[in-house]
């Protein structure tokens, strides 16, 4: 990509962890109200995604392939696109359960050559099962106590964000 100016990103819908249909949209706001923050990139706004979706008879809440996430991008005048899962969902319960996790995967893929630019995978939360268990009182304290999937999922896009900052500029060196 060119030094002289920013990188234009089409963010794509997440893939929902098994079980959780509601988690790749939470973690898809979190990583775009985020990737906003990343001065290398532009993000394209979610309506005119979603408007090329409606036109390609694709819906935003499913996962969209790698192939048709780059055609897709390409239509929106897009650089490259972010495309993700979430790979585990779990959020915090009652006492006796283990506090909230999640954990992710994103790829940024070039729409020009279809090459991935970056990766990262992260995850967050979720104390050893044992203490709960085992130290029940200290165990079922901190459980309560700890961040819920919603912080959590958060705290990740909020540290990948700050990742792709950094890759961002070596990027645009290029």
């Amino acid at each position: 990509w060119p030094k002289d100016r920013r990188v234009r990103v089409a963010v794509m819908p997440f893939k929902s962890a098994p079980d959780h249909p509601e988690s790749g949209g939470l973690v898809y706001e979190s990583f775009t109200a985020n990737i906003l923050e990343v001065k290398e990139y532009d993000v394209i706004e979610r309506g005119a995604l979603e408007e090329v979706l409606r036109e390609q008879k694709l819906s935003f809440s499913g996962m969209i392939d790698e192939n048709k996430a780059v055609e897709i991008g390409k239509l929106l005048g897009a650089d490259a696109v972010l495309l993700g899962a979430v790979t585990e969902y779990r959020p915090r319960r009652l006492l006796m359960f283990p506090p909230a996790r999640i954990a992710l995967a994103a790829r940024l893929v070039n729409t020009k050559t279809g090459l991935i630019e970056w990766t990262v995978t992260h995850r967050a939360g979720g104390m050893k099962r044992w203490l709960t268990w085992i130290i029940w009182p200290v165990g079922a304290a901190v459980t309560v106590l700890s961040p819920s999937v919603e912080d959590q999922t958060e705290a990740v896009a909020r540290k990948v964000c700050r990742t792709l900052a950094r890759k961002g500029a070596s990027l645009a060196e290029k």
